[in-house]
């Protein structure tokens, strides 16, 4: 419904948040944390000083360019003994070279309820080695990515930055208590895997999933559960079960991590620790064996130090092909390699997910490859290698570029793999709701419902079933989350500065509009709470002398009166009986808010005007919706202004929204703590 905007569309704050879901990524987990006022224990592990003897006395690949021996120290390391003493969340310096990082880390979860560790062939319960994970980032580099886990006198570690092609590992050196940080791009020329993914392990896709999705879906919230089998190559290598079982959580954190920033929580469900022989010892051995014995999980994947490379199934959850082989590598000359593994763990079980390499022919819509690190697979023309790195699935290891971890899955296989899981009926919804970010409001404002026989394009948004979903360039549907109930939710006040394009949302003066063909449409009050843009809106009264701001409801649809005309807002979602022939003037005056400063450090004080109800209640919620500080304030008087004052040095950097609720009326705005 167009509006006649020649006065309205002079005050409004540009929308700088379209409607994205929000991944529980690393930066957030901090986030989330620190607004629930976790404290954050600076945690000295590390000894520090020169290492020159030391590197003189332990023996280090020639390769390695850039490197920091590190000591521990027992004492604080003694903290980590038990995981009841360990930090819920910690600031961790990591000296690097001549700087050092800042580590900002976060306990974590790995493991299902039904998780169990036992010994094969004799079936006794693992004694559990007491490890602690962790995830986080580096203070001040939002998009960093660390994972590590740490047990009595040994650290796991990986660390991704953004802006560059390699990672970061910290792990302990074999015959040494000494720790080493190191970059793995030095030792890239090692990488000679190849997935051994041949025809004969491509999985038909359930028809559901052959239809590209037609119709959108609806992310549920899903853990998969990874079940593993340790090779006894493994465990003898590692010192017995107990150790092999640390090592694989501490690789499963690392792997998950990567999942997790596409919004998949896998979850670890059990290990087997053979401590002889397996009487398995390719894929199709293991199938046969696992699909006889069971196990409790979605996907079943062996580790071993004899393979070479990685084999899978594709597309092959809820059947008797759900499994994977990893053959991982033991150090090099002492040194761990655990983003090699971890790589190789994330690539195979992408593989059973659903996901195709990306040099394959399946991609883009248009059966073409991503990417040409390697051959294509399939009737298509090999397009160019990536200059900063490939995904996951690639194979842009074999050749210069590398493959980029922080680049993650890529969006077209994330996407592939998200649909997989979330069609899967035999994944069971998470207890925690996945931390995949479903569960999160967006703002659906603005956004047409699906229509059937429509021809939608990469990048156009639909409502569905009460959820907001964006096209892919896979021809698929991403599900961004649940529609908010609140009309604004996430959108700012208009500025005379933005320049606005279409499709932008705004609020102005209590109202939504969305900017649509150089023009503004009004898309209902910020007051709703319901979906109904009429909602908390007043029907029209005769003999009544409306004043500029104030809203009624007229024959089916809202208006606002602008001082000199009524201007059409929305139409309701259900009229009131009310029909009237005219409409005229009022003098009910509207809720408004004022905030100052904005960005603010200390305290923030707001004014409220012209309040209805006795009471009001105003609350403040951080950039993830959580609720962090909520007061109440009684006794107003009808008409009344109220003035008040938040203490706010506590809380973190970050945007927040105020919102004050008076009677059945809420005005919100958005405040920067800087």
């Amino acid at each position: 419904m167009k509006t006649n905007f020649k006065l309205l569309v002079l005050y409004v704050l540009t929308m700088s948040l379209t409607c994205t879901a929000q991944k529980i990524k690393p930066r957030e987990r901090i986030l989330s944390a620190q607004s629930e006022g976790q404290k954050f224990e600076e945690i000295n592990l590390f000894n520090f000083g020169k290492n020159s003897r030391r590197k003189q006395r332990i023996k280090i690949p020639k390769e390695l360019k850039n490197y920091e021996l590190l000591s521990l120290s027992s004492r604080v390391m003694g903290r980590f003994s038990n995981s009841n003493s360990s930090p819920e969340a910690m600031i961790l310096p990591l000296p690097n070279k001549s700087s050092t990082m800042i580590l900002q880390l976060v306990k974590v979860s790995l493991k299902s309820d039904d998780y169990s560790s036992k010994e094969l062939p004799s079936k006794q319960i693992t004694k559990p080695l007491e490890i602690t994970h962790y995830r986080g980032i580096i203070k001040n580099e939002s998009n960093s990515r660390v994972a590590m886990s740490i047990r009595n006198g040994e650290i796991y570690g990986y660390i991704s930055l953004d802006d560059k092609v390699g990672n970061f590992v910290l792990g302990k050196i074999k015959g040494s208590n000494e720790h080493i940080l190191y970059e793995d791009k030095d030792i890239s020329h090692l990488n000679d895997f190849k997935c051994q993914i041949e025809k004969l392990h491509h999985l038909k896709a359930p028809k559901e999933l052959e239809k590209k999705s037609k119709q959108p879906a609806a992310n549920a919230g899903k853990c998969p559960k990874i079940f593993f089998d340790i090779a006894n190559d493994v465990v003898r290598d590692k010192g017995g079960a107990s150790a092999a079982s640390a090592f694989v959580e501490a690789m499963f954190n690392q792997v998950a991590i990567l999942y997790n920033d596409e919004g998949v929580n896998l979850k670890l469900s059990g290990i087997r620790s053979w401590t002889s022989t397996a009487p398995f010892n390719d894929l199709d051995s293991y199938r046969s064996y696992r699909n006889r014995n069971g196990f409790n999980g979605d996907l079943g994947h062996f580790v071993t130090y004899n393979y070479s490379g990685g084999v899978a199934w594709v597309n092959a959850l809820c059947g008797s092909y759900r499994y994977g082989l990893s053959g991982i590598y033991r150090n090099y000359s002492n040194v761990p390699r655990y983003s090699w593994n971890i790589s190789t763990i994330a690539h195979e079980l992408g593989h059973n997910f659903g996901s195709s390499h990306t040099h394959a022919c399946v991609w883009n819509g248009n059966n073409t490859a991503i990417d040409g690190c390697y051959q294509t697979e399939g009737n298509c023309s090999r397009p160019g290698a990536p200059s900063d790195g490939g995904t996951i699935m690639s194979y842009c290891h074999l050749n210069s570029v590398g493959t980029n971890l922080r680049k993650g899955f890529g969006s077209q296989p994330a996407s592939v793999i998200r649909r997989s899981i979330n069609r899967a009926s035999c994944v069971d919804s998470c207890s925690d709701n996945g931390g995949g970010g479903n569960g999160d409001e967006v703002s659906c404002a603005g956004v047409n419902n699906w229509a059937e026989n429509t021809n939608y394009t990469a990048g156009d948004k639909v409502v569905y079933n009460g959820r907001l979903f964006e096209r892919t360039g896979n021809n698929d549907w991403n599900d961004l989350g649940a529609c908010s109930s609140d009309n604004c939710y996430g959108v700012d006040e208009w500025t005379s500065e933005a320049n606005y394009k279409d499709g932008d949302l705004v609020v102005y003066q209590g109202n939504l509009f969305k900017r649509e063909n150089n023009d503004w449409t009004g898309l209902g009050s910020c007051d709703n709470q319901n979906g109904d843009p009429c909602s908390g809106i007043d029907p029209w009264q005769e003999n009544t002398n409306y004043q500029a701001g104030d809203k009624v409801i007229y024959q089916g649809k809202a208006f606002e009166w602008n001082g000199a005309e009524w201007i059409e807002l929305a139409t309701c979602s259900s009229q009131p009986g009310i029909k009237l022939n005219s409409l005229s003037k009022n003098n009910f005056k509207k809720i408004a808010l004022n905030v100052y400063p904005n960005p603010v450090k200390e305290f923030l004080n707001f004014k409220v005007k012209h309040m209805k109800a006795k009471e009001t209640k105003v609350s403040l919620r951080n950039i993830l919706g959580k609720l962090v500080l909520t007061k109440q304030v009684n006794r107003i008087s009808p008409g009344a202004t109220v003035s008040e004052k938040i203490d706010v040095k506590a809380l973190p950097k970050g945007i927040y929204l105020l919102k004050i609720t008076n009677g059945k009326t809420s005005v919100a705005k958005r405040v920067m703590i800087k």
